[in-house]
């Protein structure tokens, strides 16, 4: 006897991830020059990969993934996280003070060097707490470092910080404005 598919809401959130944030064309949604694309044929879509998914569920699943996706009128984004070229939605803001990177102790060097740019996604992810930041870095390594964004000094000198979600976009941050935090 079959056991019948179970709806994981996880799953599912990663999947709508993907197809927002990195490959919106595979399934034939077009999206806008801020990543909105049809919430309708979204919902389409996604019933056919997963019939479980009403109209109704995939708001409480939009409402449930915190400040991952965003609803407007009748359009639907991911905030963050883009491989595809998106510009972010809002005006630029005035940053707070310091923001956070996370990343490998082995890269420390060549961003303090180099500055810090978007790795695998259009716009550079910085945190507001050094925990966040701890937190990514630990995800992508076993020897994660912390580096500070003197935020505020890099804004007066034109970088231009976006904030989507929990996160602050940019281009990237020249190396003048970086430094270690402790582990």
């Amino acid at each position: 006897m079959a056991v019948p598919y179970e709806f994981d809401a996880e799953r599912f959130s990663r999947w709508m991830a993907y197809v927002l944030r990195h490959n919106p064309g595979r399934y034939g949604l077009q999206h806008d020059r801020h990543g909105f694309v049809s919430l309708e044929l979204f919902e389409q879509i996604a019933r056919r990969r997963y019939p479980q998914v009403e109209p109704g569920t995939l708001r409480e699943l939009i409402a449930g993934a915190g400040q991952r996706f965003e609803l407007a009128e009748h359009r639907l984004r991911a905030r963050y996280g883009h491989s595809i070229p998106v510009d972010p939605a809002g005006a630029p803001m005035e940053p707070p003070p310091q923001l956070y990177y996370g990343l490998d102790g082995g890269q420390v060097e060549g961003m303090l060097r180099e500055g810090l740019h978007p790795i695998e996604r259009c716009l550079l992810h910085l945190s507001t707490t050094p925990e966040e930041a701890r937190a990514v870095a630990s995800r992508k390594s076993p020897q994660p470092a912390l580096l500070c964004v003197d935020a505020q000094a890099a804004h007066r000198a034109g970088v231009l910080f976006y904030q989507e979600g929990p996160l602050y976009l940019t281009l990237a941050i020249p190396a003048s404005f970086l430094r270690i935090e402790p582990a």
